[in-house]
């Protein structure tokens, strides 16, 4: 009843902050469900969905890692909240995460694909070799060549934003101390440790910018050139570098291609 009052509130003042974020449940009931669709119809950008019993879950598999032991409670894990704009986490006195990041990262898909089609190497900013030599596009068969070589691709960076994380994470507890935060936090206080150097509950927080325009480039890739055989990899390439100047239709096509999630295998 609470969230059905905030949602009919919220639709009434029609303010954009402070954003909300509503926790999908198969036992949520159709009537709250409705209030939801109304609101995110009403172009208010809110609320975003997440999936209660997978942030759930999450809260449950990092608290395994945490360093002394005292990761989240089944009724933590519960009981989280969005850190950020999209990632669960703890709420309350103990196990929050301190900074706004705890040294995470950004990572790009759709670049990673980008330089995916042209060996490693990115031709249309940096002009320099980014990533592993895997292999160019144009010379790839099948789709699952392609699929590989973006998947090593996609290792290869999670591998340096996971070690930069570290380096971070070091240098905050040494450099980034937080007493005024580290005062109101049961477990800095009990441990007598600071904030920035104290990981109850780890988190795996990162920020994957453009992940569904990845997959849907993919699949386009995968439908217009792989499967129908409607244009070739080099023409693919050739517009790409003119910015689809003078490849309207072509461009019109891709655009219109199947999208992931819309169920459809």
């Amino acid at each position: 009843d609470m969230t059905d009052a905030i949602l009919e509130g919220a639709r009434n003042i029609r303010t954009t902050e402070p954003s909300m974020v509503f926790r999908y449940s198969k036992k949520n009931r159709v009537k709250t469900l409705y209030h939801v669709f109304e609101c995110i119809r009403d172009g208010l950008g809110y609320p975003s969905i997440k999936h209660d019993e997978i942030g759930t879950e999450q809260m449950k598999y990092y608290a395994q890692f945490g360093l002394n032991g005292n990761g989240a409670t089944d009724e933590e894990a519960h009981d989280w909240g969005l850190v950020l704009c999209m990632s669960p986490g703890l709420v309350g006195r103990r196990k929050t995460m301190k900074t706004r990041s705890e040294g995470g990262g950004s990572i790009f898909p759709s670049k990673i694909l980008e330089i995916t089609l042209t060996n490693g190497y990115d031709w249309s900013y940096s002009d320099m070799q980014l990533g592993p030599e895997t292999g160019y596009a144009e010379d790839f068969e099948t789709f699952e060549q392609l699929w590989d070589a973006f998947k090593k691709q996609y290792a290869y960076t999670i591998s340096l934003v996971i070690r930069a994380k570290d380096v971070s994470r070091y240098m905050e507890g040494h450099y980034l101390q937080l007493p005024f935060v580290s005062s109101i936090d049961d477990g800095c206080m009990e441990l007598g440790r600071e904030a920035c150097s104290l990981s109850e509950q780890p988190n795996g927080w990162h920020n994957p910018i453009t992940t569904v325009v990845g997959g849907n480039s993919l699949v386009a890739i995968k439908k217009l050139i792989y499967d129908d055989k409607k244009y070739t990899m080099k023409q693919l390439m050739e517009a790409l570098k003119v910015n689809w100047e003078g490849f309207e239709q072509m461009q019109k096509d891709f655009k219109n291609a199947p999208k992931w999630g819309n169920d459809d295998e």
